[in-house]
Parts: C-alpha cells; sequence; structure tokens
C-alpha cells in the first residue's frame, strides 16, 4: 500500500455512478492521499464509458471483482435508496470501509444488518447527512446543548419545493426503490437535523399524507407532528408539489428566545444576551459540505473513530421518517 508520510493512501471504488456520484468525485479529488480508482454498475458497458471519462482506472457490475482490481479500500455508495443495502453489503464483506448516500435504508431490518456487517468486518460506516457540518447549524447545535435557548418549546420544519413531471419518470416517487416521497428523500435532510437537535424523538402523535399534483405512488405533500426527546412539539410539512417554490426553514423556540435557519443561513435569531453569529455557507454550499463529509470519513479510517454521521446514526432518522409513514397510513388523493 502506497504511502503519504504515515497516512495509507486511500483507493476508493463508486458503487454507482448517477449524478450524485460527480459530487463525490469532486470532493474526494480535493484530498491529497485519497485517489478514485473504480466503479462498479449494473452495465458492465456504461460503468467502462463512465470510468473512461472519468479517468478511473477499473470498473466492472460486481462489487468483489472491482475491488480486488483496483486493490480498493473504501467505497462510496451512491445507488437509488432501496439498493443501499446491496452495495453496503457487498463492498463491508469485501473490506471496504462505506460511506454510504442518504438515507441509510429504506428498510427497518436491511440497516441494522447493514450496520452489523461493517461492524463484523471491522470497517467504518458514515452516512451522507451531510448538512450536520454545516457551520451554521453547529453553532445553532452548541446554542441548543449550552441551554442559553431556555427550555424548548416548539421545533417546526418546512420545506416546499416543486418537482417536475420528469423526477417521477424513474425510480424516484416509488415505494421499492424510493421507499416514499418527500419525506424520506427531499426533506430527510431537515428531518436529520431537527432529529440531532433535538436529540431523538419520543413520539408521532399524528400524520397526514397526500398526492395534490403528481400521478405516483408516494406523498408529494404532507404532514406530522412530533413530540421530541428535549420536550418541544414540533410539526413537519414536506412537499415536492409547491410550484414556484424552494424553501426549507426550521424554526426552533424556547423560554429565551427563537432561531430560524434554512439549509444555508440563520435567518432570525433572538437569543437573550447572545448577538446573532456570521456563519453561513454561502459562496460554497454543497461543495463545501461534501469536502467536509469526505474529509471527515477519511479521517475517521486514518484515526480509527466513528464517522461524525455514523450507521446507528443515520438509521434512527429512518426509523423516524418510517414512524411517520405508519402514523400516516396511505396517501390520500386531493385530484381525479
Amino acid at each position: 500500500m502506497k504511502q503519504n508520510g504515515n497516512i495509507k493512501k486511500h483507493r476508493i471504488i463508486l458503487i454507482g455512478h448517477g449524478g450524485i456520484s460527480k459530487s463525490y468525485l469532486k470532493a474526494f479529488t480535493a484530498i491529497d492521499h485519497v485517489a478514485i480508482v473504480g466503479v462498479v454498475g449494473r452495465s458492465s458497458e456504461k460503468a467502462k464509458a463512465f470510468a473512461a471519462e472519468h479517468g478511473i482506472p477499473f470498473s466492472g457490475n460486481r462489487v468483489d471483482e472491482v475491488a480486488l482490481q483496483s486493490a480498493a479500500t473504501a467505497a462510496v455508495i451512491c445507488t437509488p435508496n432501496a439498493v443501499h443495502y446491496e452495495g453496503v453489503m457487498a463492498a463491508s464483506q469485501a473490506g471496504l470501509h462505506c460511506l454510504c448516500e442518504k438515507p441509510l435504508d429504506i428498510a427497518l431490518d436491511k440497516q441494522q444488518l447493514m450496520v452489523a456487517s461493517c461492524r463484523t468486518h471491522q470497517v467504518k460506516l458514515a452516512v451522507s447527512y451531510m448538512r450536520r457540518f454545516s457551520s451554521h447549524m453547529q453553532y445553532i447545535k452548541g446554542v441548543l446543548d449550552s441551554g442559553a435557548l431556555g427550555r424548548i418549546t416548539t421545533m417546526d420544519v418546512s420545506l416546499k419545493h416543486f418537482r417536475e413531471k420528469e423526477y417521477y419518470s424513474s425510480w424516484h416517487g416509488t415505494k421499492d426503490l424510493d421507499g416514499g416521497g418527500p419525506f424520506i428523500q427531499q426533506a430527510s435532510h431537515m428531518i436529520d437535523l431537527v432529529l440531532w437537535l433535538s436529540g431523538g424523538h419520543r413520539e408521532v402523535i399524528s400524520a397526514k399524507l397526500f398526492q395534490i399534483y403528481h400521478e405516483i405512488e408516494t406523498e408529494d405533500h404532507g404532514y406530522a407532528i412530533i413530540h421530541y426527546n428535549n420536550g418541544a412539539i414540533g410539526m413537519i410539512q414536506a412537499s415536492t408539489a409547491c410550484k414556484g417554490l424552494n424553501q426549507e426553514t426550521i424554526e426552533i423556540s424556547g423560554t429565551e428566545g427563537s432561531i430560524v435557519a434554512n439549509y444555508n443561513e440563520i435567518i432570525s435569531f433572538h437569543v437573550a444576551g447572545i448577538q446573532q453569529p456570521v456563519c453561513t455557507e454561502s459562496g460554497g454550499g454543497n461543495v463545501h459540505l461534501f469536502e467536509r463529509l469526505a474529509v471527515d470519513f477519511i479521517q475517521s479510517i486514518d484515526e480509527n473513530r466513528l464517522p461524525f454521521i455514523d450507521g446507528e446514526s443515520a438509521a434512527r432518522t429512518t426509523e423516524f421518517i418510517r414512524a411517520i409513514y405508519d402514523a400516516a397510513g396511505e396517501p390520500i388523493r386531493t385530484f381525479s
């Protein structure tokens, strides 16, 4: 194995080569002791074409074969939601550390098998809820943990987006591959954040799902009322049926003030005795977050520690979303 000082050269394969894989290519290329050395796809020809386009030396349709040929040490799983399981299981059994796209999986039992397999084979399992790396979200976490906001009373989440019909012409919006609509897809980052900030949830009090615009199997709009572990009551609304909107917010209130934030910045900050901080992701956005995710994954291997977002933590987010779906039942169609 090549060395860079006292740090091993990390050799990564991509499992899946859809659009999101390019974000990982860019993020890992920025780390000097890491190389992307292989790509795995269901079609050998498509994987070979992707590899040739991006200068990746090895490709194929079997994880174990590409891992062996490329002398890989780690894998990034960037396949559709329900295929995460087979990617993580194959990679971990080949002795590869795993960075998996969110959610960890759509099936709770499979998530536990994925975590167990990585533990058994002594490899790391990280999951890309990279919004937790946002500087302003980490600042808000610190404020909450310090008690400066007092007793937390409400935590509301709203994500209102729009997706064109073409978006749902593939695996999106399907039960078998996507696992649901905006709650498990578009809003899952915000839902993961509120779960992380609150320390978990006690109960899904009520939930309703709707199909208000798109002809799909799952919801394109919905609401849930939650009781969180920190005592807060909150509403989550998630939609891909709000034409002209592209917004997401998390609103947190306590006995000593309130904070409102979106993915990029703190919008409103009123906390007794504290001035609003200047911390924003503008100018880098997702690029910086993918880089922080990639660096943390590599450092977790080098330092033999848990990744910042490990498999067990990410699994709780899927458990929360599945509890919302269970409480809601089938989506209610509002058009014919």
